[in-house]
Protein backbone atom coordinates (compact mmCIF):
# COMPACT_ATOMS: atom_id res chain seq x y z
CA UNK A 1 0.00 0.00 0.00
CA UNK A 2 2.75 1.89 0.78
CA UNK A 3 4.12 1.67 -2.18
CA UNK A 4 1.48 2.18 -4.34
CA UNK A 5 1.28 5.91 -2.65
CA UNK A 6 4.56 6.42 -3.08
CA UNK A 7 4.48 5.42 -6.47
CA UNK A 8 1.21 7.75 -7.44
CA UNK A 9 2.72 10.45 -5.81
CA UNK A 10 6.01 10.49 -7.89
CA UNK A 11 3.74 10.59 -10.94
CA UNK A 12 1.61 13.81 -9.69
CA UNK A 13 4.43 15.35 -9.00
CA UNK A 14 6.26 14.82 -12.28
CA UNK A 15 3.48 15.44 -14.12
CA UNK A 16 3.01 19.04 -12.41
CA UNK A 17 7.01 19.56 -13.08
CA UNK A 18 6.21 18.81 -16.54
CA UNK A 19 3.13 21.71 -16.95
CA UNK A 20 5.36 23.99 -14.70
CA UNK A 21 8.21 23.79 -17.15
CA UNK A 22 5.76 23.76 -20.39
CA UNK A 23 3.62 26.30 -19.14
CA UNK A 24 6.78 28.77 -18.54
CA UNK A 25 8.34 27.84 -21.67
CA UNK A 26 5.04 29.27 -23.20
CA UNK A 27 5.13 32.44 -21.35
CA UNK A 28 8.60 33.59 -23.21
CA UNK A 29 6.88 36.13 -25.47
CA UNK A 30 8.92 38.27 -27.92
CA UNK A 31 9.53 41.45 -26.93
CA UNK A 32 11.05 44.31 -28.92
CA UNK A 33 14.35 44.98 -27.52
CA UNK A 34 15.84 48.99 -27.66
CA UNK A 35 18.81 50.52 -25.81
CA UNK A 36 21.75 52.61 -26.00
CA UNK A 37 25.42 53.01 -24.60
CA UNK A 38 28.79 54.86 -24.43
CA UNK A 39 32.20 54.05 -22.61
CA UNK A 40 35.55 53.28 -23.22
CA UNK A 41 37.04 50.60 -25.21
CA UNK A 42 40.78 48.97 -24.09
CA UNK A 43 43.13 46.68 -25.88
CA UNK A 44 46.90 45.79 -24.76
CA UNK A 45 49.02 45.32 -28.08
CA UNK A 46 51.34 42.21 -26.35
CA UNK A 47 48.29 40.19 -25.84
CA UNK A 48 46.65 38.84 -28.97
CA UNK A 49 44.13 36.38 -29.79
CA UNK A 50 44.84 32.55 -31.55
CA UNK A 51 44.87 34.31 -35.23
CA UNK A 52 47.14 37.19 -34.60
CA UNK A 53 44.21 39.46 -33.71
CA UNK A 54 43.88 41.97 -31.36
CA UNK A 55 41.95 41.32 -28.18
CA UNK A 56 39.75 44.59 -27.35
CA UNK A 57 37.56 45.16 -24.57
CA UNK A 58 34.58 48.16 -24.65
CA UNK A 59 32.94 48.88 -21.13
CA UNK A 60 29.83 51.38 -21.24
CA UNK A 61 26.81 52.53 -19.37
CA UNK A 62 23.27 53.00 -20.73
CA UNK A 63 19.86 52.38 -20.95
CA UNK A 64 17.44 49.39 -22.61
CA UNK A 65 14.22 49.11 -22.85
CA UNK A 66 14.09 45.79 -20.61
CA UNK A 67 16.82 46.36 -18.24
CA UNK A 68 16.29 50.00 -17.19
CA UNK A 69 19.73 51.47 -16.72
CA UNK A 70 22.47 49.11 -17.43
CA UNK A 71 26.25 48.04 -17.95
CA UNK A 72 27.80 47.22 -21.51
CA UNK A 73 30.88 44.63 -21.27
CA UNK A 74 32.22 42.72 -24.50
CA UNK A 75 34.99 41.80 -25.66
CA UNK A 76 36.48 40.35 -28.95
CA UNK A 77 39.29 39.47 -31.50
CA UNK A 78 39.93 42.27 -33.98
CA UNK A 79 41.41 41.02 -37.35
CA UNK A 80 43.19 44.92 -37.64
CA UNK A 81 43.16 44.22 -41.81
CA UNK A 82 39.46 43.48 -42.11
CA UNK A 83 38.34 45.41 -39.28
CA UNK A 84 36.12 42.38 -38.35
CA UNK A 85 35.52 41.45 -34.33
CA UNK A 86 33.92 39.02 -33.13
CA UNK A 87 33.42 38.46 -29.15
CA UNK A 88 30.80 38.03 -26.24
CA UNK A 89 29.03 40.35 -24.30
CA UNK A 90 27.09 41.13 -21.11
CA UNK A 91 24.14 43.55 -20.70
CA UNK A 92 23.97 43.58 -16.53
CA UNK A 93 20.93 45.50 -15.02
CA UNK A 94 21.03 47.61 -12.01
CA UNK A 95 19.22 44.72 -10.19
CA UNK A 96 21.91 42.15 -11.64
CA UNK A 97 20.41 40.26 -13.77
CA UNK A 98 22.47 39.90 -17.18
CA UNK A 99 21.74 38.84 -20.60
CA UNK A 100 24.81 36.67 -22.76
CA UNK A 101 25.72 37.73 -26.45
CA UNK A 102 27.57 36.62 -29.09
CA UNK A 103 28.78 39.60 -31.43
CA UNK A 104 29.90 39.91 -34.79
CA UNK A 105 31.76 43.64 -35.21
CA UNK A 106 32.39 45.65 -38.46
CA UNK A 107 34.72 48.12 -37.95
CA UNK A 108 34.52 50.68 -40.88
CA UNK A 109 37.99 52.25 -40.05
CA UNK A 110 40.66 50.88 -37.79
CA UNK A 111 41.33 54.08 -36.12
CA UNK A 112 38.08 56.48 -35.95
CA UNK A 113 34.79 56.23 -37.34
CA UNK A 114 31.65 53.98 -37.72
CA UNK A 115 30.59 50.49 -36.70
CA UNK A 116 27.98 47.98 -36.80
CA UNK A 117 27.12 44.55 -35.01
CA UNK A 118 25.25 41.79 -34.89
CA UNK A 119 24.19 40.08 -31.75
CA UNK A 120 22.99 36.71 -31.02
CA UNK A 121 20.87 36.48 -27.69
CA UNK A 122 21.77 32.82 -25.70
CA UNK A 123 20.74 33.03 -22.10
CA UNK A 124 21.12 35.24 -19.26
CA UNK A 125 20.67 35.04 -15.13
CA UNK A 126 17.55 35.99 -13.49
CA UNK A 127 14.49 36.60 -15.29
CA UNK A 128 16.61 36.55 -18.39
CA UNK A 129 17.52 32.75 -17.76
CA UNK A 130 16.62 30.93 -21.46
CA UNK A 131 16.42 33.88 -23.32
CA UNK A 132 16.89 33.96 -26.69
CA UNK A 133 16.65 36.88 -29.94
CA UNK A 134 18.81 38.84 -31.93
CA UNK A 135 19.67 42.61 -32.16
CA UNK A 136 21.74 44.92 -34.70
CA UNK A 137 23.99 47.34 -32.88
CA UNK A 138 25.83 50.82 -34.66
CA UNK A 139 27.22 53.63 -33.56
CA UNK A 140 30.84 55.55 -33.59
CA UNK A 141 34.02 54.91 -32.16
CA UNK A 142 37.72 57.06 -31.99
CA UNK A 143 40.69 54.66 -30.92
CA UNK A 144 42.98 57.76 -31.44
CA UNK A 145 44.06 58.73 -28.04
CA UNK A 146 43.89 55.19 -25.17
CA UNK A 147 41.40 54.54 -24.18
CA UNK A 148 39.49 54.52 -26.75
CA UNK A 149 35.54 55.80 -26.89
CA UNK A 150 32.81 54.47 -28.06
CA UNK A 151 28.79 55.10 -28.23
CA UNK A 152 26.21 53.32 -30.01
CA UNK A 153 22.68 52.48 -30.40
CA UNK A 154 21.05 48.63 -30.24
CA UNK A 155 17.45 47.51 -31.71
CA UNK A 156 16.27 43.70 -31.96
CA UNK A 157 13.77 41.56 -30.23
CA UNK A 158 13.70 38.67 -27.22
CA UNK A 159 11.88 36.02 -25.58
CA UNK A 160 12.06 35.48 -21.93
Amino acid sequence: MKRLFAITTVVVLCSALFFVVVGAAADMKEKPLKGSWSGKTYSNPSITCADGSLLIVAIGEGHMNITGASDWLSWGCLNTSTGQSTGFAVVTAANGDALYLTSSIQFLDPIKGSWFQTNIIFGGTGRFDGATGSANSEGTFDFTNPPGVWAGTNEGNIKF
